[in-house]
C-alpha cells in the first residue's frame, strides 16, 4: 500500500508538471495553415520591441523605443545603447554598424568604436501615412519616406491642431493643375488652408515624402532613388538583386477620397516616377476605378510620365498588408516567394512568383509583429506583442507525424505513467518485495 501511495504521489507530480509544460508552450502555440511549414520560438524577451535585425554570424540586434540591445549567438544579452531622447524606428545592419530612424533623422552607430552620430537629418516625421524604412541595395544605403497625406491634399481629422497638420513635401518639381478640396480649399502639396492656382509651380526638396533617398555611407551625400510611392510598408531584395516593396494604396477618406483602391507588390527601380498621388497600383486616378461621387482630377498637371509601371501584384484590400521578406533560396517556399504580414487577418502570409497565395501562420490575438527578416535561408518574425522571435522552417523532411509539441508531451507521460502501472502490478501479482 504504501508503495502504491508512493507511485501515485509520484504520477500526479509528473502529470502536475505535464500541466505546466503545456501551459508554456500553449502561451505561444499558434495554427500552422499550410502542411508543410512550421514556426518555432527562437528568442523570447523582446515585449514591446520596435524592430530587429541579424548579422552575418546570427547575433540577434533587438531595438526599443530609446535602446538597442543584442542576443549573442551562444544567448548572451547585453545593452549596446540607451539614450531617453531617442524615439527609435526601424534598424538596419550593415559593415558592423547599426543604422535606425529617430524623429527627424537617420543615425548610425559604430559597433567597434561604440559611437553614434545622425547622418541624415531633416527627414519628413510627421504624418499619418509616413512608413520609412531603410535597406541595402548596392553597398548604398537606401530611405523610404511614405507621404504626409492620404492623396496629396492635407485634412483635417482632429489628430493634428489647424496650424500643425502635416503637408507633403514634392521630392521633384511639379506644377499644379490648381484643384483646391475641403471646407478651407486646400491645394496639394501645400499646408492647410492654403489654395493653389492652375500652373503653380512646387519646387522639388532633397529630402522629401513620397520617394525613396539613396544615401553614399562613404560621404553620407544623398541623390533621389525612386518618387511618386506613396508609402513603402516593406520590402526585401529578391535573389537577383531586384528591390521588391509593399506599396500601400489610397484609402476612402479625407477631402480627397479615392475609391477602390488596394495595396501592391512592386519592383522598384532606380530612376523611375511611380505617379503617386495621380497615379495607384499604374492606373491614372481619373479613371472610373476610383471615382466616387463624380471622377477624381490629376492635381499635377506636367506628370515626369503619363504611363506609369503596373505593379507584380494587387492585393484584395487596402491598408492591410505590411513587413516583408523574400525567401532567396526556397527553402521554406519556392524560391523568391515573399512573406508579409496580413494586419485585417492577422496572419502572416507568403505568394509566389506565380502569384498564388499562401496563408502560412495564424496569430495569436495579443501579438503585434513588427518586422520580417529574411536571414542565411530563414525567416524571421519579431511578435512584440507576445514579446519574441519566431522563426518560419520547411516540414518537408519526408513522411511524418505533424503533431503540436504539447501533444506529444501528453503522449509521451501517458505512455510512461501507463509504463510503470504495469510493472507495479506485475510485480505486485509476483508478491515482488524490497
Amino acid at each position: 500500500m504504501k508503495r502504491f501511495l508512493k507511485f501515485l504521489i509520484i504520477s500526479i507530480i509528473i502529470v502536475v508538471l505535464a500541466f505546466a509544460v503545456f501551459k508554456l508552450s500553449n502561451e505561444y502555440r499558434m495554427n500552422t495553415l499550410k502542411n508543410n511549414v512550421s514556426w518555432s520560438v527562437v528568442y523570447k524577451n523582446c515585449k514591446d520591441s520596435v524592430a530587429f535585425e541579424k548579422d552575418e554570424n546570427q547575433n540577434t540586434y533587438i531595438a526599443y523605443n530609446n535602446y538597442i540591445k543584442v542576443i549573442k549567438i551562444d544567448g548572451r544579452e547585453e545593452t549596446l545603447l540607451e539614450d531617453k531622447s531617442l524615439e527609435i524606428e526601424n534598424l538596419l545592419y550593415y559593415n558592423n554598424k547599426l543604422y535606425f530612424i529617430s524623429k527627424t533623422d537617420l543615425y548610425e552607430y559604430d559597433l567597434a568604436s561604440k559611437s553614434l552620430k545622425s547622418i541624415l537629418g531633416n527627414i519628413p516625421s510627421e504624418g499619418k501615412y509616413l512608413d520609412r524604412n531603410l535597406i541595402i541595395k548596392d553597398s548604398k544605403l537606401l530611405l523610404a519616406i511614405g507621404s504626409a497625406t492620404n492623396s496629396g491634399i492635407a485634412s483635417n481629422d482632429s489628430e493634428y491642431s489647424q496650424n500643425k497638420i502635416p503637408y507633403d513635401k514634392s521630392s521633384i518639381d511639379v506644377t499644379l493643375n490648381g484643384f483646391n478640396y475641403g471646407e478651407k480649399k486646400t491645394g496639394a502639396f501645400m499646408p492647410y488652408g492654403n489654395s493653389s492656382e492652375g500652373g503653380q509651380k512646387i519646387k522639388a526638396q532633397s529630402i522629401a515624402n513620397s520617394c525613396i533617398i539613396e544615401v553614399n555611407l562613404n560621404n553620407d551625400k544623398t541623390s533621389l532613388y525612386a518618387s511618386g510611392i506613396r508609402n513603402v510598408k516593406g520590402w526585401d531584395l529578391d535573389s537577383e538583386g531586384n528591390l521588391i516593396g509593399i506599396v500601400g494604396g489610397m484609402e476612402n477618406i479625407g477631402d480627397r477620397p479615392i475609391n477602390r483602391d488596394f495595396d501592391y507588390l512592386y519592383k522598384l527601380d532606380k530612376g523611375k516616377w511611380y505617379g503617386w498621388p495621380d497615379f495607384s497600383g499604374g492606373d491614372p486616378i481619373s479613371s472610373p476605378r476610383f471615382k466616387g461621387e463624380k471622377l477624381v482630377s490629376p492635381l499635377i498637371a506636367n506628370p515626369p510620365n503619363k504611363i506609369v509601371q503596373a505593379p507584380i501584384y494587387q492585393y484584395p484590400e487596402v491598408s492591410a498588408i505590411r513587413y516583408l521578406a523574400i525567401d532567396k533560396d526556397g527553402k521554406i517556399l519556392e524560391k523568391n516567394s515573399n512573406v508579409y504580414f496580413n494586419s485585417k487577418e492577422n496572419l502572416i502570409a507568403g505568394i509566389n512568383s506565380e502569384s498564388v497565395v499562401y496563408d502560412l501562420l495564424k496569430l495569436k490575438d495579443k501579438s503585434k509583429i513588427q518586422g520580417i527578416k529574411y536571414s542565411d535561408g530563414d525567416i524571421y518574425i519579431l511578435d512584440s506583442g507576445m514579446g519574441c522571435i519566431y522563426k518560419l522552417q520547411s516540414n518537408d523532411f519526408g513522411l511524418k507525424f505533424n503533431l503540436p509539441k504539447p501533444i506529444w508531451i501528453f503522449i509521451f507521460v501517458f505512455l510512461f505513467i501507463l509504463t510503470c502501472l504495469i510493472i507495479f502490478k506485475f510485480y505486485s501479482k509476483r508478491g515482488y518485495k524490497k
